[in-house]
């Protein structure tokens, strides 16, 4: 009898097991609730690099001081030479949005070899070859934005470390001369990914 509810006592604590594993929920994105994960970039680490090189570039004012208003901005190759993958848009979009919103910058997204609408730009050449023109670079840049993203790995025991830093540069399309450059520095560290930080 003793051996029958020990064994009912396991079996019920065996299919409780799955009923503990945590449900779905929403967090608030970059929040202290968001996973940490040593060896990858993670929404929090875009976030703060953004953040921190979008109040770098407004608090220099060189938008401002643009040959137009808003500054043209055309958005180059921004390099993600990590091991981890993801978009580097989420970088450049998170800045985009505040600059252009707030009205500091346009960006010329139907220009260059890079461009972000092709269809846009298509539509620019047959306009431009029914004027007569070349070209569709009627509406030059006041400053291109270029970067790269890298990592530095390193370990001691278990512990590991990853930084990953960010840079972005503006260069001044009239002069070919940096006008803004900054770097962000995101470090963490553990033996394993975890929830919060």
């Amino acid at each position: 009898m003793t051996r029958t509810i020990a064994s009912l006592s396991l079996a019920a604590a065996l299919l409780s097991l799955p009923a503990c594993a945590s449900k779905a929920t929403y967090i608030e994105t970059g929040g202290t609730d968001s996973i940490v994960s040593v060896g990858e970039v993670d929404i929090q680490d875009l976030q703060r690099a953004a953040s921190g090189m979008l109040e770098s570039l407004i608090a220099l004012g060189t938008l401002q001081n643009a040959p137009h208003q808003p500054a043209r901005l055309r958005i180059e190759r921004v390099v993600n030479d990590t091991s981890s993958a993801f978009d580097v848009g989420e970088l450049t979009y998170r800045m985009r949005e505040q600059l252009v919103n707030s009205g500091q910058a346009t960006v010329l997204t139907a220009y260059g070899a890079n461009a972000e609408s092709p269809e846009a730009q298509e539509r620019l050449k047959q306009e431009a070859f029914r004027r007569g023109e070349t070209s569709v670079e009627s509406l030059e840049p006041d400053f291109f934005l270029t970067g790269k993203i890298t990592q530095l790995k390193r370990s001691a025991g278990r512990t590991r470390q990853t930084t990953y830093t960010f840079r972005l540069t503006l260069t001044d399309s009239r002069t070919g001369q940096e006008a803004w450059t900054k770097v962000v520095d995101v470090t963490k560290q553990g033996q394993k990914n975890a929830v919060g930080f």
